[in-house]
C-alpha cells in the first residue's frame, strides 16, 4: 500500500542520467514510499528508483504507527 504525507527524508547517491533534476548529496523529502515498485516520490520532482537514495531519518514510532493503522 502506498502511503502518501511526509514520511521520511533521503540523500541523493547517484544521479546518473538525472543530472538535470537530482544533484548528488542533495536531501529530499518522500513523500511516497512504494516499497513493492522499488521507487520513492519526491516532493515535486516525480518518481525515482529507490536504489539511488540513502535514507537519513528513519520513520518514527508515530509514523510507524499510521502507516500501519494501528495505535
Amino acid at each position: 500500500m502506498v502511503e502518501t504525507g511526509k514520511i521520511f527524508r533521503v540523500r541523493c547517491v547517484d544521479n546518473t542520467l538525472q543530472r538535470d533534476t537530482l544533484s548528488f548529496g542533495q536531501v529530499y523529502d518522500v513523500t511516497q514510499d512504494n516499497e513493492r515498485d522499488g521507487y520513492y516520490e519526491l516532493s515535486g520532482l516525480g518518481r525515482f528508483s529507490r536504489s539511488r537514495f540513502e535514507v537519513l531519518e528513519p520513520p518514527t514510532p508515530a509514523e510507524t504507527c499510521r502507516k500501519s493503522g494501528s495505535r
